[in-house]
C-alpha cells in the first residue's frame, strides 16, 4: 500500500507520511510526472502513499517504481462522496501528515479532505486544460484551493501567470516547481527503429509525441510537411501518441490524405519506447497551441535530438531561441517548417542546438532537481502546518 517503514507517531518524527493523489490513468505526462515525485522522495525522510484511479499505466508505473498503490476510483461530473471518504479514510489509516494532489479534480477534493482532517494541502497544475474554458463551479473550486491549500504550484513560470490571470487563485500561496525527467538505462539508440517508423536511408525524419487531442495542433504539424516537402523530397514524418479523441484523429488522417502525405506520414500510435523513438529522429517538433510544460522537449533534450517549438506556453521556458532550440510562432506553418528546413540544412547548427540542449536538460530537468523541488515545498509546509 506504501513504502515500507517504522511505526511512527505523526508530528513526533522526522519521517513524514505523504499521500499523493492523481485521477488520471495514464500513459502521460502529468502521470509520468507524478510516479516519479511519488516513487523519488527521500525515503529516509518521506514515506510515500499512492493512489491510482484505476489498474491501469499509473497503477502498473508506480508498482513498478517501487511502491504498493491504493485503487481509488473516481467519478466524473458531480461531487463523488465516496471518493472523498476514501481521501479521508487514507489520511487517518496511514497517519498522513501532508496530501500532494496533481490536477484540478484531485486537488478540489484533497482541499476538502484537509479541510474535515486538519491535513495540510498541496496541490499541482500540470497545463491549461487542467482548468477548462467552460470548468463548472469554477468559483467554489478555487475558493476551496485558497482556503485549504498551504501551497498551489505550477510545472512552468507560464502556467502559474496564466493560471492567476484566468482564476482567483491567492498568488502568495503559489510556486513553481519545473518538470524533470530520467532516461531508463537502456534508452539507446536503435538502428532498426527508423525503418520501423518507415524512414529509408538518407531520410530526414521528424517527429512529434504527444496525444492526439486538439491544443496539439497535429493540422499545424501536417501543414508544415507539406510545405517541406515542397523544398526536399529527403523529408519524412511520424506523429507518436494515444488516440484520445477518435474525431481529431479522423480528421487528421483525412488532412493528410489530401495534403497528399499518405506515404509521408506516419501516425505510429502509443508506443511504450519514447526515450528510444526519439533517438530515431533527426529532429524534433512541437506544434502545440498549448503546454503547460512540455515534457517531450525536456526528453528530446536529453535525447540529443533538435528541437523546433512553437510559442505555446511552456516551450518557451524550457528552449532558448538559437541557443537550445529554434522557437517559432503557434498555428503557422511556414513558421514551423521554416524552422525545420533550417535544421536540415545546417548539419553544424543541429549539432551546436543538441549539445547545448542536452547540458541545460541534464543539468536542470532532471527528475533529481524536480523531487527536491518538491522536498522543499513540503519542508516548507508542514513548517508552517506545525
Amino acid at each position: 500500500m506504501a513504502q515500507a517503514a517504522a511505526p511512527t507517531v505523526r508530528g513526533l518524527t522526522s519521517v513524514r507520511t505523504v499521500l499523493h493523489l492523481i485521477d488520471l490513468p495514464g500513459p502521460g505526462g502529468a502521470e509520468t510526472i507524478y510516479v516519479a515525485v511519488a516513487a523519488g522522495l527521500d525515503r529516509s525522510r518521506f514515506r510515500s502513499v499512492a493512489a491510482a484511479p484505476d489498474r491501469g499505466w499509473t497503477f502498473d508505473a508506480l508498482r513498478a517504481a517501487g511502491l504498493d498503490p491504493i485503487v481509488t476510483p473516481i467519478k466524473r461530473g458531480p461531487l463523488d462522496w465516496r471518493y472523498l471518504r476514501q481521501i479521508v479514510g487514507l489520511v487517518r489509516r496511514e497517519r498522513v501528515d501532508l496530501v500532494h494532489a496533481h490536477l484540478l479534480g484531485p486537488s478540489v477534493y484533497a482541499g476538502m479532505a484537509g479541510l474535515l482532517t486538519g491535513v495540510p494541502i498541496v496541490a499541482t497544475f500540470h497545463g491549461h486544460v487542467d482548468v477548462s474554458a467552460g470548468e463548472r463551479l469554477l468559483r467554489l473550486k478555487t475558493a476551496i484551493l485558497n482556503r485549504a491549500c498551504s501551497r498551489i504550484t505550477f510545472v512552468s513560470e507560464a502556467l502559474r501567470v496564466e493560471f492567476l490571470r484566468r482564476t482567483a487563485l491567492r498568488a502568495q500561496r503559489t510556486a513553481v516547481v519545473v518538470n524533470g525527467i530520467d532516461d531508463p538505462a537502456d534508452a539507446v539508440p536503435e538502428p532498426h527503429l527508423r525503418g520501423v517508423l518507415g524512414a529509408q536511408p538518407g531520410q530526414f525524419l521528424v517527429g512529434a509525441v504527444g496525444h492526439i487531442r486538439p491544443p496539439k495542433a497535429y493540422d499545424v504539424f501536417l501543414r508544415a510537411a507539406a510545405l517541406l516537402l515542397e523544398r526536399s523530397p529527403s523529408y519524412r514524418f511520424v506523429i507518436v501518441g494515444q488516440v484520445e479523441r477518435k474525431d481529431v484523429y479522423d480528421d487528421l488522417v483525412g488532412l493528410r490524405d489530401s495534403l497528399g502525405l499518405r506515404d509521408r506520414v506516419l501516425f505510429a500510435g502509443r508506443r511504450d519506447d519514447v526515450p528510444q523513438v526519439l533517438r530515431a529522429f533527426d529532429a524534433y517538433v512541437v506544434s502545440s497551441t498549448s503546454e503547460g510544460f512540455s515534457l517531450s522537449t525536456v526528453q528530446a533534450m536529453r535525447a540529443g535530438i533538435p528541437v523546433v517549438a512553437t510559442r505555446c506556453g511552456g516551450p518557451e521556458t524550457i528552449l532558448e531561441d538559437g541557443t537550445t532550440g529554434i522557437l517559432v510562432a503557434c498555428s503557422d506553418p511556414h513558421a514551423l517548417a521554416d524552422g525545420v528546413d533550417r535544421l536540415r540544412r545546417d548539419p553544424a547548427l543541429r549539432a551546436r542546438l543538441a549539445n547545448a540542449a542536452r547540458a541545460a536538460a541534464d543539468g536542470r530537468y532532471t527528475a533529481a532537481a524536480m523531487v527536491a523541488g518538491y522536498e522543499r515545498v513540503y519542508d516548507e509546509t508542514l513548517g508552517t502546518a506545525r
